[in-house]
């Protein structure tokens, strides 16, 4: 017998279930892809019960794979920035509004401006209040989606302090800011209540384990965002430790011991961690790993055939083309979609391939990677010579290698590359009592199996690309462009 914690790692575009053992090990997994019909331009909202719904779907699966009476306690990963409304019996009246939805109000942001901090939930709650009214007035809690998942397991309206802090969450007390609830005029009893990562919040109900497939009782324990639970799973949680996520979008984290607001108008933000007295500086490219499925399914259609012809990764396929071509793409270069902003293509020629586009999206996220790791150096006051990274892209070891070449730092690949999972898993192990401290957990259950190290002549070609990337990148985020505008 092994005790295994389950984890539920909710994400933008669907929802995994896996199964770790307590030594890290993971048992089994399965995963299931949101159908989400097309929106307008600007707009992206998610019915709250897809994400119920994929849970249950792969957690019925894991359960036929493991034996369930080993599971000693549920805890889960989440996307964050995302926000639903609750009615008094914690059913939804609306759809949720994704990180990616862009329909904000103006107040909101003169008031980040003058507070100097990024708080992205609070344009689309505003937008909410004043564009449906009668929506709004029937609230009973702001939700994120650790609070409908949450609730759903063990009937407890809740949300941590990595989900918190898009909304007004006091960053010296991490409780509610009644100045800032005042401030919005979104009262405080409307938010859920804050319980810490690692917590156990309540026990799974009956009627829920039937859904899932699972025994009555285990101990549901909070978990925490998915970039927070990445470097956690990561091992990254000193001073100066930094990681790097190359999945639906690349976001790059960089602990340090207090918040540090950003002196300009740039996406960095800073989040308490589950580590109590650290925090994340944390940047991101949102448009990076989408575009590249953008590619998968505009203009792959024979190497989708043939993968499933085959039973092949259709992603390792395209990467196999892309590794045809030299670092740099022969002067292509691409600057990915931010959000629903334009991106733009530099450099297009008539030798250039299918291979050169691949290859040119996979150096755009290792381009924005190294961007903004640099500035969060700046910030944080101190260079790193290595970086952790994990992602569905650090399944490619050409990717991995593009990252170390761009960055010039070593990469450091972990066993599991599903990183917010696997942080998620530690914070159910500690939170049942299993380890003594998250630090612990880490040690034992975090393991590295790979190193790419730069290559010199490489590195040489990306400090070219970067002084074209960078300033174009900031210029096309600060236009704010979005597609329906010439």
């Amino acid at each position: 017998m092994s005790d295994l914690i389950c984890v539920f790692d909710v994400g933008t575009t669907g929802a995994r279930t896996i199964v770790f053992d307590i030594n890290g090990k993971e048992m089994a997994r399965d995963y299931e892809e949101y159908k989400i019909p097309k929106q307008p331009v600007g707009i992206s909202e998610q019915d709250p019960i897809i994400w119920w719904n994929a849970i249950k779907k792969t957690c019925n699966s894991i359960t036929r794979k493991v034996n369930v009476k080993d599971i000693v306690g549920i805890s889960a990963a989440f996307l964050r920035q995302t926000v639903t409304f609750l009615d008094d019996k914690g059913i939804p009246l609306h759809p949720a509004l994704t990180w990616m939805d862009e329909r904000e109000e103006s107040s909101a942001k003169n008031w980040v401006d003058e507070e100097g901090a990024f708080r992205r939930a609070m344009p689309k709650i505003l937008w909410m209040k004043n564009n449906k009214p009668e929506v709004f007035e029937k609230i009973s809690k702001i939700a994120f989606v650790d609070t409908y998942i949450m609730n759903k397991l063990c009937n407890s309206l809740i949300t941590d302090p990595t989900n918190g802090y898009w909304g007004i969450l006091n960053l010296e007390t991490l409780k509610w800011d009644e100045k800032l609830a005042e401030a919005y005029e979104v009262p405080i009893n409307l938010w859920p209540e804050i319980r810490y990562p690692g917590e156990i919040i309540g026990d799974l109900s009956s009627d829920v384990a039937k859904e899932l497939g699972l025994p009555n009782n285990i101990p549901v324990i909070m978990g925490s965002g998915d970039q927070q639970c990445a470097a956690l799973g990561l091992g990254v949680i000193q001073t100066g430790q930094a990681k790097i996520t190359i999945g639906t979008g690349t976001f790059i984290d960089y602990v340090v011991d207090k918040p540090i607001l950003p002196t300009e108008d740039i996406p960095i933000f800073s989040i308490p961690t589950p580590i109590k007295g650290k925090w994340n500086l944390e940047a991101s490219m949102p448009g990076t790993g989408t575009a590249m499925k953008w590619f998968k399914d505009n203009f792959s259609q024979l190497q989708i055939k043939e993968s499933i012809e085959k039973n092949l990764n259709v992603y390792n396929m395209l990467a196999e083309e892309a590794s045809s071509v030299k670092p740099g793409s022969e002067g292509l270069l691409f600057l990915p979609l931010y959000m629903f902003r334009k991106g733009t293509i530099h450099g297009l020629g008539w030798n250039h391939t299918r291979a050169h586009m691949i290859r040119a999206i996979m150096e755009s996220a290792a381009l924005s990677a190294h961007m903004y790791l640099q500035m969060l150096e700046a910030m944080g006051g101190a260079k790193v010579s290595e970086v952790k990274a994990d992602g569905g892209g650090m399944n490619s070891p050409l990717w991995a290698q593009i990252l170390a070449d761009t960055t010039a730092k070593n990469i450091i690949l972990p066993e599991e590359k599903d990183g917010a999972a696997m942080g998620a898993a530690i914070l159910g192990f500690y939170g049942t009592g299993k380890y003594e401290s998250l630090e612990k957990a880490v040690d034992n259950m975090v393991r590295f199996i790979d190193t790419k190290e730069p290559i010199t002549k490489n590195v040489k070609i990306y400090k070219k690309l970067n002084r074209i990337f960078m300033p174009n990148v900031l210029d096309l985020y600060r236009k704010k462009r979005v597609t329906k505008d010439l």
